[in-house]
């Protein structure tokens, strides 16, 4: 996010299942399940999404695939999640240049031992106006 009142750059969304009974448990661009939530209107298309869980129960285990890397269980006959080839990179041009500082945030609707996101590295690079 950017500015005051924050405004919306990217999310990197994590589904809990791939398909699931549930709609609001997996991505928006899945292809699985009884269908999906669609993201906030504040989020609009700029996002990717993916899950590590092949499966269609919860376990609290960490999954071995990578997230966001166009590969993987969400990457399934009719699911747009992996339709970017340039994942994990995105491009996002602000409607005006902005000096404002830029925040990354982790967020969740539970407590983290139940909705932990390892995360090893994140890289942000910003091209200024010449």
């Amino acid at each position: 996010t950017q500015g005051s009142p924050r405004q919306h750059i990217w999310s990197y969304v994590v589904g809990i299942y791939n398909t699931a009974q549930s709609s609001t448990s997996q991505c928006p661009c899945s292809s699985g399940g009884s269908g999906t939530a669609s993201p906030p209107s504040f989020v609009g298309g700029d996002y990717y999404c993916d899950t590590g869980n092949p499966n269609s129960n919860f376990e609290r285990v960490v999954y071995p695939d990578r997230l966001w890397d166009s590969s993987g269980v969400s990457c399934v006959s009719g699911s747009t999640c992996c339709d970017n080839p340039d994942q994990p990179w995105f491009r996002k041009e602000l409607a005006t240049p902005s000096t404002d500082n830029i925040e990354v945030r982790w967020c969740a609707d539970q407590t983290r031992s139940d909705e932990a996101i390892a995360t090893r590295k994140v890289e942000l690079y910003i091209q200024t106006e010449i």
